[in-house]
């Protein structure tokens, strides 16, 4: 009976918060247009979710993002979103941790919640750059709360890098469907160990686009007690949004 797997509950989602997403449209990698954007609220509305924060990514990748722009192409969105979706919607961004993160620190981050101190990070996949942890401890010394996506997805990362960023306080965000396999086998392996572990502090679909959620979704099963720790990590992303 403990081999037991089980897809979501049906109203898994119902009043779920989002807190990393890549649905603001023409920014980044994700959603590529308003209608695709907008076609998806009305989708994950009818699945239960009530509020969303948007997180294009903020890196030297993307110089023309910036906090003014993003605000504004954002509001510009929000203004068209309300037409067809009571979904609410906020934005931060999720900053690469790389040669511009201190320039952007300056400028002020867009962050997760409204008391402006959690901040989503993440690194490159490949291998954890020199000067990563300086930075970071630089930004937690001025009330900056790490928050690290997807750390299941990081190739480099091992037990004592995980190990070592939650005794320094980092805080974990999951990317769901890690947990099926959509980053790999290896993500996927690391996703159950760390959510096993306790690890994980919030959720996030980290969607660029629908259809990966509509496929893999019901692909999802898991054990009782880790649909039990990931709501409780839903109901821990309710105290980001506010």
């Amino acid at each position: 009976m403990f081999g037991f797997r089980y897809n979501l509950p049906d109203d898994f989602f119902k009043g779920a918060v989002d807190i990393h997403c890549h649905l603001l449209p023409g920014v980044d990698d994700g959603f590529p247009t308003v209608e695709k954007s907008l076609h998806a609220l009305r989708i994950l509305e009818k699945n239960g979710v009530e509020k969303m924060i948007l997180t294009p990514h903020f890196m030297n990748d993307y110089p023309n993002n910036d906090r003014d722009s993003i605000t504004e192409k954002f509001e510009r969105f929000r203004a068209e979103a309300v037409k067809v979706s009571k979904i609410k919607l906020r934005v931060a961004a999720e900053y690469m941790l790389d040669t511009g993160f201190m320039e952007r620190f300056k400028h002020g981050f867009l962050t997760l919640d409204k008391a402006g101190t959690h901040v989503l990070c993440e690194t490159s996949y490949m291998m954890y750059e020199q000067g990563v942890e300086e930075m970071v401890y630089d930004v937690m010394c001025e009330g900056i709360q790490p928050v690290i996506a997807h750390p299941e997805r990081y190739e480099y990362a091992d037990h004592d890098n995980y190990a070592n960023w939650k005794d320094k306080n980092y805080k974990f965000q999951l990317n769901l469907l890690s947990l099926v396999g959509v980053y790999g086998e290896m993500a996927e392996a690391k996703a159950h160990y760390l959510l096993k572990e306790n690890y994980y502090d919030y959720v996030g679909s980290d969607m660029h686009n629908l259809s990966n959620f509509e496929y893999y979704l019901p692909e999802l099963r898991l054990k009782m007690k880790e649909i039990d720790k990931l709501e409780q990590l839903l109901e821990n992303n309710k105290t980001l949004f506010g």
